[in-house]
C-alpha cells in the first residue's frame, strides 16, 4: 500500500504538515497510523494519534493501552479523550457517540494547529455506508457521504483507505506485527449496520467479488455528478440573510428551472449553509413564496419582546445588535432613518396585529399593505424591527419610515452591529 499515492493525486501537501489520525484501537486506524509513519521521516511531516474513548465497553481502556504502546515505541504523539458516562442519550448512542467523536477531533485540530484530519474509513465500510442510506433515505448525497475528501467543521477531512478492502489491512498488520484490539460488539447483531455487515455484505460478495470496486466507482461518478451540480448553482445569484432569520431570493433568478432542479438548488442551498441533508420535503425548513419572492427559514425564534432603549446605547433585538444615533457611524451597517420628536422615550418591539401607519399626506394605512408592498411574508413580519416613539410607529425595517415631518422632529439613523 503506498499511502503517499493518495496525498499526490489529491494534490494534498504533505511536508511541514500536522495529521491528526483517529485511532479506535481497531485494526483499521493502527495500520493507517503505521502507513503514515512509514513514510513520516520521508515528507518530514508531524504525526498525532487522537483516540476518544466511548465508555461504551467494560474493556475499552484496552484500546488505550494499545494505542499508547504503540505510540510510545514509535516515538508519535497521543492525545486521549473521555466520553463521559453521564452525556451518554438513552436513545441514539450511535448518532449522538458520532457527533461527541468528531467533536473531540476537531478540538484536537484546533489545539494542535492540524492541517488534516484521517480516519481509516475502507472499502467495505463505503459499501455499508451506501447500502445503510440507500435504506434509509434514499438520497445519493447521503449514500456519498464517505468521501476520500472532504470537510468537517471547517477541517480537512481524508479518508485515504477507501479504495482498500478491510481483509487487505488485516494482512498488513499481521505482516507488519501491529496488536490491535476487536471490538466485540461488532460481531452482534444489534444494528442495521451490523445485520448489512454479517449477513447482506456476503451475499453481495459472493455473487459479486467486484461489489466493494463497484460502490466505490458509485462514490467517485456521485462526487463528479455533485461537483457539476455545485458549480451551476454557484452561477446563479444565492439567496441572501433576511432580517438575520431567513434567507430570501426574487423568483426569476430560478425559473428558467424545472420543480426538480429548483428543489435541488434549495437542497444543495441548505447543505453548504447548514451542513443539513434533506429530501424533497426539505425536512425542518420552510420555503415560502410571496410576492416574487422565495423565503427559506429554519426553525423560528420565539418573537421579540418590547423594549425600551437609548439614544447612542446599543440593544438586541432578535439575536442581532442594533444602535440608534443622532449622527453618522461610518463603522456600523445603516439600516435606515427616521423623523421623531426629541426628547420622548423610544421603544422597539414587534409589529402590532392592526397598526395603523402615518403617510405624507396626513392620512393612515394599515401596516398589512407596507408589508404586502415591501413582499415580507405574514410569517416574518413580527421580526422586523418596529420603532416606537411616543405611541407612534415611526420605522419597520424594511417597511416604513415615517413620512409625516414636522420642523421640530429629529433625524435620527439606525445602525446593525456587525
Amino acid at each position: 500500500m503506498q499511502i503517499d499515492n493518495f496525498f499526490k493525486e489529491n494534490h494534498l501537501p504533505l511536508t511541514g504538515k500536522t495529521l491528526v489520525v483517529a485511532v479506535s484501537g481497531g485494526p483499521d486506524s493502527l495500520a493507517l497510523l503505521d502507513l503514515l509513519y512509514q513514510i513520516k521521516k520521508r515528507y518530514h511531516f508531524k504525526l498525532i494519534s487522537a483516540h476518544l474513548d466511548h465508555q461504551l465497553r467494560p474493556d475499552s481502556l484496552e484500546e488505550e493501552k494499545v494505542i499508547s504502546v504503540y505510540c510510545v515505541n514509535k516515538g508519535i504523539q497521543s492525545v486521549n479523550g473521555i466520553w463521559p458516562q453521564n452525556l451518554h442519550p438513552a436513545t441514539g448512542i450511535e448518532a449522538a457517540a458520532r457527533k461527541y467523536r468528531y467533536n473531540f477531533l476537531v478540538k484536537v485540530m484546533q489545539q494542535h494547529q492540524g492541517d488534516y484530519l484521517l480516519t481509516a474509513h475502507h472499502m467495505d465500510d463505503l459499501l455499508e455506508n451506501i447500502l445503510l442510506k440507500f435504506i434509509r433515505s434514499g438520497n445519493p448525497n447521503e449514500m456519498n457521504s464517505l468521501r476520500a475528501v472532504g470537510k468537517v467543521q471547517g477541517m480537512t477531512l481524508l479518508r485515504p483507505l477507501l479504495s482498500e478492502k478491510k481483509e487487505d489491512l488485516l494482512l498488513y498488520d499481521q505482516k507488519r506485527q501491529i496488536s490491535y484490539v476487536i471490538d466485540k460488539t461488532n460481531n452482534e447483531d444489534d444494528t442495521l449496520r451490523n445485520k448489512l455487515r454479517h449477513h447482506v455484505i456476503p451475499l453481495l460478495k459472493k455473487e459479486n467479488k467486484q461489489v466493494g470496486q463497484n460502490a466505490l466507482r458509485f462514490s467517485e461518478q456521485v462526487s463528479l455528478l455533485t461537483a457539476i451540480a455545485n458549480n451551476s448553482f454557484a452561477q446563479l445569484k444565492q439567496p441572501e440573510p433576511f432580517l438575520g432569520i431567513a434567507y430570501r431570493l426574487h423568483i426569476s433568478t430560478l425559473e428558467g428551472l424545472t420543480s426538480d432542479e429548483k428543489c435541488a438548488f434549495w437542497q444543495n442551498f441548505i447543505w453548504h449553509k447548514w451542513h443539513e441533508r434533506v429530501n424533497k420535503n426539505l425536512a425542518n425548513f420552510t420555503l415560502v413564496v410571496y410576492q416574487g419572492f422565495f423565503y427559506l427559514f429554519n426553525e423560528l425564534p420565539s418573537l421579540p419582546i418590547f423594549q425600551k432603549v437609548d439614544v447612542g446605547q446599543k440593544f438586541s433585538f432578535n439575536n442581532r445588535k442594533f444602535l440608534i444615533s443622532l449622527k453618522p457611524e461610518k463603522s456600523q451597517k445603516l439600516i435606515g432613518q427616521f423623523v421623531a420628536e426629541n426628547q420622548k422615550q423610544i421603544r422597539v418591539g414587534p409589529i402590532k396585529p392592526g397598526t395603523k401607519l402615518l403617510l405624507k399626506n396626513g392620512n393612515h394605512t394599515k401596516s398589512k399593505k407596507k408589508f404586502a408592498q415591501s413582499s415580507i411574508p405574514n410569517i416574518l413580519r413580527p421580526y422586523c424591527l418596529t420603532i416606537y416613539v411616543g405611541d407612534k410607529v415611526v420605522f419597520i425595517e424594511k417597511t416604513y419610515s415615517n413620512q409625516l415631518v414636522s420642523s421640530n422632529d429629529t433625524n435620527y439613523f439606525l445602525y446593525e452591529d456587525i
